[in-house]
């Protein structure tokens, strides 16, 4: 979960602004490689959530075996944040997915944009492909990357989606409403962007 501004404070994240401000729960202990700079910020705390912040944006980042959306802090804690520091000039919230898909190699799409295979391969070597779709929808736009990895002879294919909720408004006050309303819609957005990925895995499998 992402909420940009132009002009963030990277110095006031810590772990002890974020529990005393109940934006993570009092209780929540960090870990020990924490950082505080005018540049960058970053809390990490047992249990898997990740703060960072630069003077773009302020990241919640959550990770796990076995997410499921009960399960996830990321949108409350940016509620949490953007009521603590409502005076920045917040332009966008973000809700960023990555996935991986095991034993689904993208160069099996190629078979989508050609009959003829003879560009997918120069002097018998397979590239790695990635493909990147935008997907212009009311109220927002999805992102999908999909890249190709290798580990050792294994190929396997990461998925990143982007869900972007743009805010214009002028006045400060209906700024701050419109972000915190764009950040009511995070399960939507979760929802869409786990499924346009799961979308595009048949697509390559055939």
């Amino acid at each position: 979960m992402v909420i940009a501004a132009n002009s963030h404070n990277p110095t006031i994240l810590n772990a002890d602004f974020l529990r005393h401000n109940g934006i993570v729960g009092g209780n929540w202990q960090p870990t020990e490689d924490c950082l505080t700079s005018p540049l960058f910020s970053r809390v990490a705390f047992n249990g898997g959530l990740e703060v960072q912040a630069d003077p773009m944006r302020v990241k919640f980042e959550q990770t796990g075996d076995a997410l499921v959306a009960d399960s996830l802090v990321c949108a409350s804690a940016a509620k949490g944040y953007l009521k603590t520091v409502p005076h920045v000039p917040y332009v966008a919230t973000g809700v960023n997915v990555k996935c991986v898909l095991q034993n689904l190699p993208l160069h099996r799409v190629s078979g989508l944009f050609a009959s003829s295979k003879d560009w997918t391969m120069f002097h018998s070597v397979v590239p790695r492909f990635e493909l990147k779709a935008i997907y212009e929808m009311t109220g927002k736009s999805m992102t999908l990357d999909v890249q190709e990895q290798l580990s050792g002879t294994d190929r396997f294919t990461i998925c990143r989606t982007n869900v972007h909720r743009q805010v214009d408004e002028e006045n400060q006050q209906l700024r701050l409403n419109s972000m915190l309303t764009a950040l009511d819609s995070w399960e939507i957005d979760l929802a869409d962007a786990r499924a346009v990925a799961q979308q595009y895995a048949p697509l390559a499998l055939a």
